[in-house]
């Protein structure tokens, strides 16, 4: 799922559990979209790869390119643990509770969205629940993101 899709459902979905969210914007912004960062390295892959290979990349090359085991269950639970055990040992802070949240949220999105490899570092075999195909993929982006966007508007504004 792209960028401003997590940004927006995060929002909205965080909106029924903390009070004054806009106030924290800022925050479930950056932590709605903070798995993503490990994109950036297949980002630069792809900057350099020739436009021949690039298009003849299947989706799994996609997967192995974009995806670190950080955004998969075993990364999640890892960093989820570490946030929980935080929170329970004092660190008491909204912007914890939201980190935990917005985590959780990025991944399960992504988990009903996108191909991924729930089963690293046990297997790598690739995951897609819904939207198989990069066409069918792009056009549910757009409409999830329209939507979202739509849903976000009516609860911030």
């Amino acid at each position: 799922m792209n960028q401003l899709a997590h940004i927006f459902i995060t929002y909205v979905m965080l909106s029924f559990v903390i009070p004054n969210t806009r106030e924290y914007f800022l925050p479930i912004a950056l932590f709605a979209i903070v798995l993503d960062f490990d994109h950036v390295p297949g980002y630069f892959k792809m900057l350099f790869m020739s436009k021949s290979k690039r298009k003849k990349l299947k989706m799994n090359d996609f997967v192995r390119i974009f995806r670190l085991s950080i955004q998969e269950p075993i990364g999640i639970i890892t960093i989820e643990l570490v946030l929980g055990l935080l929170y329970v040992f004092g660190v008491k802070s909204m912007i914890l509770l939201i980190a935990m949240l917005a985590i959780f949220l990025h991944w399960f999105i992504d988990f009903l969205t996108v191909h991924t490899r729930p089963f690293v570092p046990f297997n790598n075999k690739i995951v897609c629940l819904f939207f198989k195909t990069k066409k069918q993929r792009t056009k549910s982006e757009l409409i999830i993101t329209l939507i979202s966007f739509i849903l976000f508007l009516l609860v911030f504004l």
